[in-house]
């Protein structure tokens, strides 16, 4: 591997090696596999963790039952459409981001069951909190963003970035996934950042029809009838508005991979639709491009992006209309309604409302 490669890539065979023998003295990560199996005994884990020599191995023996004890008792109903036509060989998953643990978990999970590799995954060096979740990351096929630091260290790590992704796509021939923006959708209002095309095109030379086809992107749609972690992210909007800055508390995003997993989600779709280039009028202005590709993104995600009776109640009552009450009854309204009163605070009332009201006025765009 190529030394620029080394602070981004996921674990080397060694590091691996090295990583699962570590682990089985940590009592971080003994208790954290021991919440989600209660019944494993420290010896089982070391036991199970001995047994383990890829990444893949570690994902199937500790994540893979996670996932599916989600899907099942969390989901009314699980749907993906779509992968099965498409080679995911060497493909880049771009995906609208609504839950940090689970878009790209469903899609790991879906994949070992069609018997196909899993992808490498962005993760944001942010989520990197601590030795043992670094560990656990890298052991999950996991490759680094990182996101700090001043503007000269941001175009190198971009540039890098950039590079480790077509590297990954053209020469190691293996799929990667990454979200469309930074950090998740918290309002419902899926939007592609140019930021990350204007990443992804740096390594790709001037013709930026071909550098962006080289990447085979297939775009990645999931809709949660329940969003996850919804009034944590309607709160911090709420605080972003009000005080103009939102500081996270120590290990809330492991809350939040938490929750994510736990909550209630209803009904949930997973869609993918590759990326035809050819519905792009490319013009090789960079910055013109940027957008237009941008655009075809957003124009996928809103199309495949299911609606829920949640999205249309939220219309009617944020509007005090009744324009889609066809898609749902009254006993879904009063269900709906004490969903809303988790939270006593209207602002954040409201807010929820958006949140699931977005989806309909980006969805219609394009009907």
């Amino acid at each position: 591997m190529e030394e620029i490669f080394k602070t981004i890539a996921p674990y080397s065979q060694s590091q691996i090696e090295e990583t699962l023998v570590w682990l089985e003295s940590s009592v971080e990560f003994i208790k954290g596999v021991q919440y989600f199996y209660p019944k494993w005994t420290k010896e089982k884990v070391i036991k199970k963790l001995k047994a383990c020599n890829t990444c893949a191995d570690f994902q199937v023996t500790f994540i893979e039952m996670i996932i599916k004890n989600s899907i099942n008792n969390t989901m009314d109903s699980f749907e993906i459409i779509g992968l099965d036509k498409i080679d995911t060989t060497n493909s880049l998953f771009i995906s609208n981001h609504r839950d940090i643990f689970l878009d790209s978990a469903l899609l790991q999970n879906h994949l070992y069951d069609i018997g196909r590799p899993f992808t490498e995954i962005s993760l944001g060096d942010n989520l990197m909190v601590n030795d043992t979740m670094k560990a656990v990351a890298k052991l999950n096929n996991m490759f680094t963003v990182f996101r700090g630091g001043k503007r000269m260290e941001q175009l190198k790590n971009s540039v890098n970035l950039s590079k480790y992704i077509r590297h990954s796509i053209t020469d190691k021939k293996v799929s990667s996934w990454i979200a469309q923006g930074n950090g998740r959708t918290k309002d419902g209002n899926d939007v592609t950042a140019t930021g990350l095309i204007k990443m992804l095109l740096l390594s790709g030379g001037a013709d930026i029809k071909n550098s962006l086809a080289e990447l085979n992107i297939v775009v990645s749609t999931i809709s949660f009838e329940y969003e996850p972690c919804a009034f944590e992210k309607a709160h911090e909007l709420s605080l972003l508005d009000e005080e103009g800055t939102y500081h996270k508390k120590e290990f809330e995003n492991i809350s939040s991979i938490l929750k994510g997993i736990h909550d209630h989600k209803g009904q949930v779709k997973l869609v993918f639709e590759k990326l035809n280039v050819d519905n792009i009028e490319f013009t090789n202005n960079r910055k013109k491009d940027v957008i237009k590709i941008t655009e075809e993104i957003d124009k996928i995600v809103y199309k495949n992006f299911q609606l829920w009776k949640t999205n249309y109640m939220a219309y009617d009552l944020l509007l005090n209309d009744y324009k889609y009450q066809k898609y749902y009854n009254r006993e879904d309204v009063v269900n709906f309604k004490n969903y809303l009163k988790r939270s006593d605070n209207e602002d954040i009332y409201y807010r929820l409302l958006k949140m699931y009201t977005n989806p309909i006025y980006n969805k219609n765009k394009f009907l």
